[in-house]
């Protein structure tokens, strides 16, 4: 399936993630998710690469994650 603005996805940490842009180039595609929309702890917007993989906007030196991180997404269905 598509993926749209709006789609919730499933979080490896556990919680539920709003899509809420994607990008129309395909030179840099990918997505913005706010992880726990629903609640006080919600985040800001988030980037994920095609595959769900959640990433930094300024990183330097970040520990690395060996089976993936928590904020990444479970895609399903769904692609852009």
């Amino acid at each position: 399936m598509k993926l749209t603005k709006g789609t919730i996805l499933r979080a490896r940490g556990g919680w539920d993630a709003e899509v809420v842009w994607t990008s129309p180039s395909t030179h840099i595609p990918g997505f913005y998710a706010i992880h726990k929309p629903d609640s006080d702890d919600r985040s800001e917007a988030v980037r994920h690469h095609p595959d769900g993989t959640a990433h930094s906007v300024l990183a330097v030196l970040e520990p690395p994650t060996y089976n993936g991180h928590p904020a990444d997404l479970e895609m399903g269905e769904y692609e852009l």
